[in-house]
């Protein structure tokens, strides 16, 4: 210090006070068992003689005693700080206070019941007025929420709260009447106190007053148009010319009658079938009508159809004194039925529902009975889109690109199935074709042969004719890959099409498969589930139903078919030893069976074993 030149702003004064006082902040914002936790300074409050608690101190009381560990916020038995444990518990006291109330010959003081609520959490309090109807009072929070001291400077706890007690919270007294439930738990429990019985309101000299107002008040008289018109003219309010309704808008004040309802106009031009929600008001017998907005109904979204007022039941023929229409002639409570129409000037709307209010209404007030009020089905079936028509092929290109030109304005590929490409891709099943013998085929065609593959992954067909020397034919592909179409229709052959012995016609060619390769055989055995004519089972059931009752038939076309006597049947003979039985099949599932029963390939299989699998063994 002694270095500092004397001048002014590099002198610093220092009271003799506090030259040995550490005046530094201390962390009090920290991090307890993972929850946020603030521990006070609170060395300014302690003294010599022990802790103390200033005047207007906001440290809630039994939180502070003198030490860190009783800080507010500081854990409790459970390790969890108290906002945490006790978060979301409310001590609810139910009460009142009397107001005076100056110059009215009516009352001379108000009862005004009030909420009394203490959070556990953080001691607070707060009072709130629970909102009446008509009561013309600016109702709400009473006291926000914070901590509130009593008249002594100590501030609230739960032991200043009991039912049958009176509170002062800024002068003001409430008297306590109730508590829930919740709250007389928490004190048995916490405080091992029973609170008192509950007890009652007084009573209030306006309600008193409105009771006596009522018996006292004489009955509305019948209206007169003629006399209305005079009133009127004289200068009579426009609210007093048809009678005084205040009764029957305090008593339903807030009730609304909802009923749903379409209206049909198709038979109109342009018309069309619309949802609506139908109200009735009942304080002043006023009705409303909204639109329900349907999703890409094309309309705009308004949101009143009818705006609120009387609704005639039918259109007046002539004006009224008054120009207003006759409560006589409008729609009331009983005239709305579910199933019935409703007149909206000129439209007819169907009543088909209401909610559960108006249901509870109609049948404790008007006595109709639950079936009457029973909703009616009124949603009708959504028809299916219709679907394009296409024009018929006219052979060019393929089917499925002259589709594309016919659905959208720029076509695009059409979509493969990825499913089929990605699980069916190299596995090709293949046949050996001829032409069909017939008028249209020569001699020369009918002795070639053919490869027929399908391919399983897009249901194409390839057909190949190997070459054979000095038959004057060039071989080689016959047919380019592609997806083939049945004659005079829009359906490609697929795998379902395939077996030894069914036909093919190609672009006026028919194809006879008359034998397929190792592969397709043991593919479609391996599948027999979707190619039925390989599944030997299958046939094996036809086939004993079918020889049933011609034992000695089929016994007699083995034996003439082995004409050599050596109990085996090879190649084509089973074929013919059961056609010659009188037994139907195809011969892709005789070529099955005998694959089922030559175990060991050897081309032929034994007539005993023929017997056995159709049960017409001996012993059978």
């Amino acid at each position: 210090m002694s270095q500092i030149p004397k001048l002014p702003g590099y002198s610093v004064a220092i009271p003799p006070c506090l030259e040995n006082k550490n005046l530094g902040r201390k962390q009090t914002l920290t991090y307890l068992k993972g929850y946020q936790h603030e521990t006070p300074d609170i060395s300014g409050l302690m003294s010599s003689d022990g802790p103390a608690r200033p005047s207007g101190s906001r440290i809630p009381a039994g939180t502070y005693c003198g030490s860190p560990k009783s800080a507010p916020g500081s854990p409790s038995a459970t390790g969890l700080p108290k906002w945490v444990e006790q978060n979301g518990q409310v001590l609810r006291f139910f009460g009142y206070f009397q107001e005076a109330v100056t110059e009215s010959n009516i009352e001379n003081h108000r009862v005004r019941r009030v909420v009394v609520l203490y959070y556990l959490a953080d001691d607070t309090l707060q009072v709130t007025e629970p909102k009446q109807d008509n009561s013309g009072i600016p109702q709400g929070v009473f006291v926000k929420r914070h901590q509130v001291d009593k008249e002594d400077g100590s501030p609230f706890t739960p032991a200043d709260l009991a039912v049958g007690q009176t509170v002062t919270v800024y002068g003001r007294t409430y008297i306590l009447i109730n508590a829930d439930a919740f709250t007389r738990t928490w004190y048995a429990e916490k405080m091992d106190q029973q609170l008192a019985a509950p007890g009652d309101y007084p009573g209030d000299p306006v309600d008193d007053y409105r009771q006596r107002f009522a018996l006292t008040t004489a009955p509305v008289k019948k209206s007169n148009d003629l006399a209305t018109f005079v009133e009127a003219r004289l200068g009579k309010p426009s609210h007093l010319l048809e009678g005084d309704r205040l009764k029957q808008f305090l008593a339903q004040s807030g009730k609304v009658l909802r009923f749903y309802a379409v209206w049909d106009d198709r038979s109109g031009l342009y018309g069309d079938r619309r949802p609506y929600v139908v109200h009735y008001y009942l304080e002043d017998d006023t009705v409303e009508i909204n639109e329900v907005h349907e999703r890409n109904s094309g309309r705009d979204p308004f949101p009143v159809f009818l705006k609120r007022g009387p609704l005639p039941r039918k259109k007046p023929r002539g004006a009224t004194l008054t120009g207003r229409i006759p409560k006589s002639l409008c729609y009331r409570p009983c005239d709305f039925r579910i199933g019935g129409y409703v007149n909206v000037h000129g439209r007819d709307f169907l009543l088909h529902d209401c909610d559960p209010f108006t249901r509870e209404y109609y049948m404790g007030e008007l006595g109709y009975p639950s079936e009457a009020l029973e909703p009616l089905q009124v949603a009708e079936a959504i028809p299916p889109l219709p679907r394009p028509a296409l024009p018929p092929y006219n052979g060019y290109g393929t089917l499925d690109d002259s589709k594309q030109n016919c659905v959208a304005l720029v076509p695009k590929p059409p979509k493969k199935d990825m499913h089929k490409l990605m699980n069916k891709d190299k596995i090709i099943l293949r046949f050996t074709a001829r032409m069909t013998p017939g008028s249209s085929v020569s001699h020369a065609d009918a002795g070639r042969r053919f490869v027929l593959s399908y391919f399983m992954m897009d249901d194409s067909l390839l057909i190949f004719e190997p070459p054979v020397r000095n038959s004057g034919i060039i071989g080689g592909k016959f047919l380019e890959r592609q997806r083939v179409y049945k004659p005079q229709s829009e359906e490609i052959y697929t795998y379902k099409d395939l077996y030894v012995g069914g036909q093919l016609e190609v672009f006026t060619r028919s194809f006879e498969l008359l034998d397929a390769d190792e592969y397709t055989y043991t593919y479609m055995e391996n599948n027999k589930h979707i190619f039925i004519m390989a599944d030997a089972d299958a046939i094996l059931s036809s086939l004993r139903v079918q020889a049933a009752g011609k034992a000695d038939a089929v016994r007699t076309a083995l034996i003439e078919t082995d004409s050599q006597g050596v109990g085996y049947l090879a190649g084509e003979q089973l074929d013919q030893a059961l056609s010659r039985a009188g037994l139907k099949f195809t011969r892709h599932q005789v070529i099955s069976l005998r694959r089922r029963l030559d175990r060991d390939r050897t081309g032929s299989v034994t007539t005993d074993d023929v017997l056995a699998v159709l049960g017409l063994a001996p012993g059978q």
